[in-house]
């Protein structure tokens, strides 16, 4: 089964129409974010799923699914209205994603969280967006992820998941400062790179320190990608003080 993987931060100050200058402080990660969207133009997806913390998110244990028949979305919240984004639902996938535990929620506007990737990935497919299930486990999300790659046996799917690392690498961090912040991002980085679940694991004990929104989304891309999948690590940095991680994960031995 062809897959590709995506882990993607969510910055919407990566926008050029609302960072303007600013941009410049993260042109690594809009490069690598081009980069990665340069594999994804090549692997050509049938479906690409994005998984978003910020996207409809239930308290329970059930994954929630978006389904709608147009997702739409735009960046008014952040002073760029009339930057928009328009994207089919592949709500067939959608629904049957209930076989692995989701919950259907009918709801199409898009996230930021969602928006900030797609803006320079570009798939050309319908998408399926999912949110947060508060009370599932980390293992959860990872059998949650498993099934999925199950689920689309023969099928070109992209994932995407979409977070930043930890919010306090700074004395100005929007969630105030914590010291051992930067190790977590790197330690996760490192988990990432090496593709270890077993080092991923580690990590979650710290994710209230590090204040991070993108631990769930990527354990289910461990599921999703597998343990013997490569990973490329393409960027990561933090000028603002939350962590910002591009990389690409691909089979074993694509």
């Amino acid at each position: 089964m062809p897959v590709l993987g995506i882990i993607s931060c969510h910055p919407p100050i990566i926008i050029p129409e609302i960072g303007g200058n600013e941009t410049k402080k993260v042109q690594k990660t809009i490069d690598a974010l081009k980069l990665a969207a340069s594999e994804v133009e090549k692997f050509n997806p049938e479906v690409t799923l994005i998984m978003s913390p910020h996207a409809v998110a239930l308290n329970g244990e059930k994954v929630p699914v978006q389904v709608t028949d147009k997702y739409t979305g735009d960046f008014a919240d952040f002073g760029a209205p009339h930057v928009t984004m328009r994207y089919d639902c592949s709500t067939e996938d959608a629904y049957a994603l209930k076989g692995c535990g989701a919950s259907a929620i009918r709801y199409g506007l898009m996230d930021h969280g969602s928006m900030v990737p797609l803006y320079y990935l570009r798939p050309s497919s319908p998408l399926v967006i999912m949110g947060y299930a508060f009370s599932l486990s980390t293992k959860g999300y990872i059998t949650f992820g498993s099934c999925m790659r199950q689920l689309f046996e023969g099928r070109r799917v992209l994932f995407i998941a979409s977070g930043d690392l930890s919010h306090r690498l700074l004395p100005d961090a929007p969630a105030g400062y914590h010291p051992d912040a930067k190790r977590f991002d790197l330690k996760l980085v490192e988990a990432v790179k090496d593709w270890s679940l077993d080092k991923y694991l580690l990590l979650e004990d710290f994710r209230d320190l590090a204040g991070e929104c993108g631990y769930w989304s990527i354990a289910t891309l461990f599921g999703f990608m597998g343990p013997k999948a490569k990973s490329d690590v393409l960027s990561y940095e933090g000028p603002f003080g939350v962590g910002y991680a591009v990389a690409v994960v691909k089979e074993s031995g694509e």
